[in-house]
């Protein structure tokens, strides 16, 4: 039988948590706000960045990739140190990878409603987020 350690990383899967409900309600919001542009379309208040073409994809990556890349990546770190019984191999590493995909996904919600886009669906971040994405996915892999 395998000894337990006394404690497992806890802390990066509480982060994940937290950011999930943010994300979450955020995304939420927006797909709220979608919605009821599409019986009420002056809800953009003719403000660019508010129209229906903007904030749908910001809707979609933000359910998609903030919200459930959080539910995802807090689930499989707290599960993998639970079934292996050992604690993750580096904080440091854990914690790159929360800080990583927040920025990115703070760089999503900031760059799809400015139209800063690729223009290809479900895959419209710019390059730099692409790059930093695969960065955190290697590093959590």
């Amino acid at each position: 039988m395998h000894a337990i350690p006394a404690t497992y990383n806890d802390k990066v899967v509480h982060q994940f948590a937290v950011a999930t409900v943010f994300w979450g309600i955020v995304g939420m919001a927006v797909g709220v706000l979608c919605a009821a542009q599409l019986y009420w379309p002056a809800l953009n208040f003719d403000i660019p960045w508010l129209t229906y073409s903007r904030i749908r994809p910001l809707h979609t990556n933000g359910m998609i990739f903030a919200f459930g890349g959080s539910v995802l990546f807090a689930t499989s770190l707290y599960v993998v140190q639970r079934t292996c019984h050992v604690r993750l191999i580096s904080d440091r590493l854990a914690s790159f990878v929360f800080w990583g995909w927040q920025v990115a996904m703070l760089g999503a919600a900031i760059t799809l409603p400015l139209g800063i886009t690729q223009s290809k669906e479900y895959a419209e971040l710019e390059w730099p987020l692409d790059l930093l994405i695969a960065v955190v996915w290697v590093a959590y892999g």
